[in-house]
């Protein structure tokens, strides 16, 4: 999987932006940085910690919230990273951490850009 390409489906934001004010858009894509980076460290710690089941847990809420502010990339590479993780291989899932580690890092510009853009 690529970093280049569609980093955000804006489809995804532009329904969203059909149900609340640009304003909680704004809030709601910023709770998800600030989540996503969270969930990250605490993907490497429970990796670091060799507990599987705390990893899937951490990559399926990142799935989760990516694919509901359209990080389908971010999306789909946790899917795949739940599936390992629940296999108990987590050394594959180690393998990826910085594919997902730098794809989040260009879907946070992508929001940031998105945000300035609606300033």
């Amino acid at each position: 999987m690529s970093t280049e390409g569609k980093t955000l489906e804006h489809t995804v934001l532009d329904n969203l932006a059909m149900f609340i004010s640009p304003d909680k858009l704004q809030t709601l894509l910023v709770c998800y940085i600030d989540d996503s980076e969270k969930l990250l460290h605490q993907l490497d710690d429970a990796l670091q910690n060799d507990n599987a089941e705390e990893a899937t847990r951490l990559v399926h809420s990142l799935k989760s919230t990516s694919a509901n502010v359209g990080a389908i990339q971010i999306s789909e590479l946790a899917r795949t990273l739940e599936s390992l993780a629940r296999e108990q291989k987590l050394d594959e899932v180690r393998q990826q951490t910085n594919q997902l580690s730098e794809l989040f890092d260009v879907t946070r510009v992508a929001i940031q850009q998105l945000n300035l853009m609606k300033g």
